[in-house]
């Protein structure tokens, strides 16, 4: 049985290693975490993410302090946390698709996301997980970083992203481990017109964000991303936009090459999407994402010293707007498990086996289905019979939990 000197070592300090810290320090869980990133805003890639079903378990994980500042940072502050429907429109005319619905909803930037959930957590930056070594006495893990720095604790914690060094470990073979291409042209954007009324325009039907299907098997997605100085200075507007299609990406082409060929696309457009990807300056930056997966399966995780959270789980292809909502849950199981491991009334192992015996399945069930999702939204033909049109944003619930313990156990 662990003892209160509990100690875990999480690696990744992306929004699911925070909100992982941010639990262990409101239960009085000892911690540290590190992040190969010199700092928290290392990387500058904007997006935007959705939080729906999840956001009760996100109220649980965060103290009080910071959880009152959710609606804050809202990507429409005068929306804040609302419920809806997200709509979905053609392409081509702009008419309304479908709406998909949802309670308590709240898109974020990243960026502000990550900020909140660093509040009061120490993060080491600059550490790149080298190795990962068990005592052979079963209690346990040093992590040993490449500047020679090492760190000893109880558990090992892998919130490092689809490339995770953890996971690797947890395989056993960096081939087993390794993500799998998904086959497509993704686009990213942060835009900003610097006109008020283009900005009015642009998202006058819509607040907060669309997602638009081309009879071209395309679609073309925009979000007010952030409002620098408030609703009533629309000229200072930020958007994130993104545009993708089936198909191999082209790493040669540079920013300018890549806009000239997301406004082609426009072109043919309706209402609200044509003017907001044809109005975007030429300045802008046409960032190109490597969407990857991973379908969840067991791994060892060494009595319980060892285990995965978040994208180093269950990395999936972004278009069925799941990824964060299962971080988040994720983290609330995980952390209901170490609770019990820090009380005494828990085994390590017992916990971390019960937490892989729900997590691993779903993951594996939610991967598949955004890799089917993503391939269906981009076929006009299919779309109407994509998981996203037939489930909506509420997570998928299909597998039987008893056979998936059997495998994982």
């Amino acid at each position: 049985m662990a003892t209160p000197q509990t100690h875990v070592i999480v690696i990744g300090a992306g929004i699911t290693g925070l909100l992982t810290c941010q639990g262990l320090k409101k239960a009085g869980i000892s911690y540290s975490c590190f992040e190969r990133d010199a700092s928290l805003n290392s990387r500058s890639n904007e997006w935007t993410m959705a939080i729906h079903w999840s956001l009760p378990l996100l109220a649980e994980i965060l103290p009080t302090e910071v959880r009152a500042k959710l609606a804050t940072i809202a990507c429409n502050p005068v929306a804040g946390i609302h419920s809806g429907l997200y709509p979905i429109i053609h392409g081509e005319t702009g008419d309304l698709i479908t709406g998909v619905p949802y309670k308590d909803g709240l898109r974020v930037p990243r960026s502000k996301m990550r900020a909140l959930c660093s509040e009061g957590i120490d993060v080491q930056y600059g550490k790149t997980l080298a190795d990962v070594a068990f005592n052979e006495s079963g209690n346990g893990v040093i992590a040993t970083f490449t500047d020679g720095t090492l760190v000893s604790g109880t558990m090992i914690v892998g919130a490092d992203g689809p490339r995770s060094r953890v996971r690797e470990t947890a395989m056993g073979d960096a081939k087993l481990a390794a993500t799998t291409s998904f086959p497509i042209f993704h686009t990213n954007m942060t835009v900003c017109y610097n006109d008020a009324e283009k900005a009015k325009f642009v998202r006058e039907k819509y607040p907060t964000s669309y997602l638009a299907l081309s009879e071209r098997s395309f679609h073309a997605f925009q979000s007010i991303s952030s409002m620098p100085d408030g609703p009533d200075h629309p000229e200072t507007w930020v958007f994130h936009m993104a545009m993708a299609w089936m198909g191999q990406s082209d790493n040669a082409m540079c920013y300018a090459e890549r806009l000239a060929l997301v406004k082609s696309k426009a072109e043919g457009l309706g209402e609200p999407a044509r003017s907001a990807f044809m109005w975007m300056p030429e300045e802008t930056e046409v960032h190109k994402a490597d969407i990857s997966y991973w379908i969840s399966q067991p791994w060892n995780n060494k009595d319980g010293r060892l285990t995965l959270v978040g994208d180093a789980a269950h990395p999936m292809p972004p278009y069925r707007g799941q990824g964060l909502n299962h971080c988040i849950c994720d983290v609330s199981k995980l952390l209901a498990g170490l609770a019990g491991v820090h009380s005494g009334s828990t085994a390590l192992s017992d916990a971390i086996k019960e937490y892989e015996a729900e997590m691993i399945p779903r993951g594996k069930e939610e991967v598949t289905c955004s890799v089917e999702n993503g391939r269906m939204l981009h076929d006009w033909n299919k779309i109407q019979e994509s998981p996203v049109f037939k489930r909506g944003f509420l997570p998928m619930d299909g597998h039987d939990s008893r056979k998936e313990v059997a495998q994982a156990s």
